[in-house]
């Protein structure tokens, strides 16, 4: 899977590759790109720096928000990045692990 890109802007492609290669149902890509909420179908799953801006953000956004965050950004084949939304760290993590989502759209 081509899902390395971390910078802003690379979510939505890293998120429509991770569709692509990866039928799987309950995935964190396929929660987000196959979301449609509030009239919207456009949503993705960030990539390890929009989910950081996200993070820097939360005061304006929901200052509450703790807990680990699935990026779109793959470090390899068995391991993707996370963000801890207590702690600010971002850390790559088993793609079989726990962890949240949030949906973004292009920002």
């Amino acid at each position: 899977v081509n899902a390395t890109g971390i910078g802003i802007g690379d979510g939505l492609r890293n998120t429509f590759n991770i569709m692509d290669s990866c039928k799987t149902t309950e995935i964190a890509a396929r929660i987000c790109g196959d979301l449609i909420l509030g009239g919207y179908s456009d949503w993705y799953l960030p990539s390890k720096d929009e989910l950081n801006k996200l993070y820097m953000s939360k005061q304006l956004i929901d200052s509450t928000i703790t807990g680990r965050y699935w990026s779109s950004t793959q470090k390899d084949n068995k391991n993707a990045w996370q963000q801890n939304f207590s702690t600010g760290e971002q850390y790559d993590n088993a793609k079989g692990s726990k962890g949240y989502v949030r949906a973004v759209r292009t920002f």
